[in-house]
């Protein structure tokens, strides 16, 4: 976290710039792929395809989502149409208490905040020196994902990101959930 922090605050951000158009489209279709292929969690039941009556309502619902993701902004751009359609559709769920697959169905959620709690190793420079160069590397894999969806989220709405302030952001939000015992900003930092 203090790294892309650091990299954010120097400036570097900008840098992501140099990265060729096909890299970054690559780079960003490659994460797609691996997003939409851990969505097909939600139509299993176990080891088993869902099929019948949930295969039926879980499609239909990821329908309704992607069709308010796709109107809503033909409509308005007042509000961001995918917050809409989670909220919304979320909203159709809990309300109709629709039989669907739940995040605590596939993963073991606890309660409560997690406390402070500092690494239990030895603060010394040769800890350091084994530490830091996994460190860099992560830092940068996560600006990396971060800065180049950044940008091209910039090439489709026609806006200006910040690369630096999501460096320090980025960065801020890895040292807090880490102090915490969470995962980071970004997936991959945190693991």
């Amino acid at each position: 976290g203090l790294i892309m922090m650091a990299f954010g605050l120097l400036r570097l951000g900008k840098l992501v710039r140099m990265v060729p158009h096909p890299v970054m489209l690559g780079f960003v279709n490659g994460l797609a792929i691996i997003i939409a292929l851990a969505q097909l969690e939600h139509f299993k039941n176990g080891e088993h395809w869902l099929s019948g009556t949930p295969l039926y309502l879980m499609t239909g619902l990821v329908l309704l989502t992607m069709a308010i993701v796709y109107v809503l902004p033909r409509l308005t751009r007042a509000v961001p149409p995918a917050l809409v359609a989670i909220l919304g559709v979320g909203l159709l769920v809990y309300l109709f208490g629709l039989p669907t697959r739940t995040l605590g169905d596939m993963a073991h959620i606890a309660g409560g905040l997690p406390t402070f709690a500092l690494p239990d190793i030895p603060w010394s420079l040769e800890t350091l020196r084994i530490i830091a160069p996994y460190a860099i590397l992560m830092a940068l894999v996560g600006l990396l994902e971060t800065l180049l969806t950044l940008n091209l989220t910039d090439e489709i709405t026609e806006t200006r990101g910040y690369p630096d302030r999501e460096c320090v952001a980025l960065g801020a939000a890895n040292v807090v959930s880490g102090a915490f015992g969470g995962m980071g900003g970004c997936a991959m930092i945190g693991q």
